[in-house]
């Protein structure tokens, strides 16, 4: 019997100083996520006595805090990549707008004739578009960024699209002795997408390789499994490969280009020139 008592008296001694530690293990816990929480730092909670049954519950604390660290980091990458863009849009709309003031302070403090007034009014009708333009590009754009629009889908022929913007580029660079280059052995691919979307996709790709090299650009459309194009060019600035991807990634270089438009009177030319070289 007293072998019993003593067992049990070692039993309840044993269970009260495992208590005391799982109440100093949880106090412990929670003196650092005080901590964590007021002094915003990046680490982590440390077990005082690894005990088996307060160990797990740390681990999730700990994972939960390493997704709320990579969210918040996540967060202020793309907090301080939207004011960069906010940046660039705002330079971008101010630029054709001071142009077309400018070019009206000209028309109403200079002797003009009426021809040369006729001219620079044409100039700035085209600023004021450039303008009209990148407002709906802007309006459009935070549409798709807020979910309120969802763009439409339909049945295009990629290679159409593909020409098309060539043709908007194909002239400017001609006059740099460059060639736009595209390997296709498919004559026509129907894909669904947003015509539009995908319209600026291509623009964007063929202006940047005008804009930032000197060199031809080659476009090449594999189809296996999948349909993949490729633009290809030599680069003039030094690009960051892993943030190519990112949104609102931009390499910082003179933007004083500003994007090139294609005259749409020589149009049928350059799609006749472009055909007749078998590009597609």
């Amino acid at each position: 019997m007293e072998l019993i008592v003593v067992c049990l008296i070692i039993m309840i001694g044993i269970l009260l100083f495992y208590i005391v530690l799982l109440h100093e293990e949880l106090k412990n816990t929670s003196k650092e996520i005080e901590v964590i929480k007021n002094a915003k730092s990046n680490s982590l909670i440390h077990t005082k006595y690894n005990l088996k049954s307060t160990n797990q519950i740390i681990n999730q604390i700990n994972n939960f805090i390493k997704q709320t660290k990579e969210l918040e980091h996540s967060y202020d990458k793309k907090d301080k990549e939207l004011k960069k863009m906010m940046i660039n849009i705002s330079h971008d709309l101010r630029t054709p707008l001071t142009s077309a003031l400018g070019y009206i302070d000209m028309i109403l403090k200079s002797n003009l004739s009426e021809e040369e007034k006729q001219k620079e009014l044409k100039v700035i009708e085209e600023r004021l578009k450039k303008l009209e333009e990148l407002i709906h590009s802007f309006f459009e754009f935070s549409q798709v960024v807020s979910g309120s629009q969802i763009p439409e889908m339909e049945s295009i022929n990629l290679n159409l699209v593909l020409e098309e913007a060539i043709v908007n580029f194909y002239e400017d660079f001609e006059k740099q002795n460059r060639k736009i280059i595209l390997n296709c052995d498919e004559k026509k691919l129907i894909i669904t997408a947003n015509k539009l979307l995908l319209m600026r996709i291509f623009d964007n790709l063929i202006g940047n390789s005008y804009k930032h090299s000197t060199s031809n650009l080659e476009i090449n459309v594999n189809v296996e499994d999948k349909i993949k194009i490729s633009f290809e060019n030599t680069l003039e600035q030094k690009v960051d490969i892993s943030r190519i991807f990112d949104e609102f990634y931009t390499v910082d270089i003179s933007r004083t280009k500003g994007r090139y438009r294609f005259r749409v009177s020589n149009c049928k030319r350059v799609y006749r020139a472009i055909r007749w070289q078998n590009l597609c």
